[in-house]
């Protein structure tokens, strides 16, 4: 089972998202790592505003997550 099958392409929200990126963390630094790691990503966010997010978007579409994921891996 691949990453992307363990993790479905699903709507997730910021809070849920960044849990499974990181569990061992509280939701809001999971958060803003998740969100660190998004602005360190070359282009990441303009891939992203393609499809329609803004910041301080509390969920992705699962376009959206599609993208994360294959920028930034599955969680």
């Amino acid at each position: 089972m691949n990453n992307f099958e363990k993790h479905c392409i699903k709507s997730y929200s910021m809070a849920e998202l960044s849990q499974l990126y990181s569990p061992s963390l509280s939701v809001s630094a999971a958060t803003k790592q998740l969100l660190r790691w998004m602005e360190r990503h070359p282009n990441l966010i303009t891939r992203l505003q393609a499809d329609g997010w803004k910041k301080g978007q509390r969920r992705f579409s699962p376009k959206q997550i599609s993208v994360l994921f294959d920028c930034l891996g599955a969680p």
